[in-house]
């Protein structure tokens, strides 16, 4: 699952269990004033209760992805996450052997996923494993005036595609305001 999320030095775990390691009660109130920490009705108030059991989640939350209209025999951008008021998101999969340029109208971050090759003058390719200390070539950051004049991107495979996920804030004017 990607998740891009806006700034927050808070949480609250709700899990028990999460992908077989037991959360503690602890992850749930880490961030709970000392005196609520006990307090069920105080921990339950975090919740937003109607947006979680609303019975239109999907009709109002699901964002189908929306292929950008530049794409091409050589590469294939979508919007995945947008109408969104603080961030949003692209997919960017650049074909086997293929070189491309591409241009956005904001800085963004991006994490590499599949795949491997150049992102601008930067090698680039999805971690499989990373072990402590280990340096890694599958992130990076693109100034706005790095975006706008655009970053080329080569995937050096003969058979596998390149695959990028971008995340941007609130100022890519190129972002769908509406669901279609």
């Amino acid at each position: 699952t990607y998740d891009p999320q806006w700034n927050s030095d808070c949480n609250a775990v709700f899990e028990n269990v999460t992908a077989g390691e037991v959360n503690s009660y602890e992850s749930m109130v880490e961030n709970c004033p000392e005196n609520k920490k006990q307090d069920i009705d105080y921990i339950m108030s975090l919740l937003d209760w109607e947006k979680n059991v609303d019975p239109n989640y999907r009709e109002t939350y699901y964002r189908p992805s929306i292929v950008c209209k530049e794409s091409n025999k050589s590469y294939t951008e979508k919007w995945i996450c947008y109408a969104n008021d603080y961030i949003c998101a692209k997919e960017l999969t650049v074909m086997p052997g293929q070189t491309v340029t591409i241009k956005d109208q904001a800085a963004y971050g991006c994490i590499v996923v599949q795949g491997h090759g150049k992102f601008g003058v930067y090698d680039a390719e999805a971690a499989n494993m990373i072990r402590f200390g280990q340096i890694t070539a599958d992130e990076f950051f693109v100034s706005n005036a790095t975006a706008k004049n655009g970053v080329t991107v080569t995937n050096h495979s003969q058979y596998e595609p390149l695959v990028i996920l971008k995340h941007f804030g609130s100022d890519n004017v190129e972002m769908p305001k509406k669901v279609k």
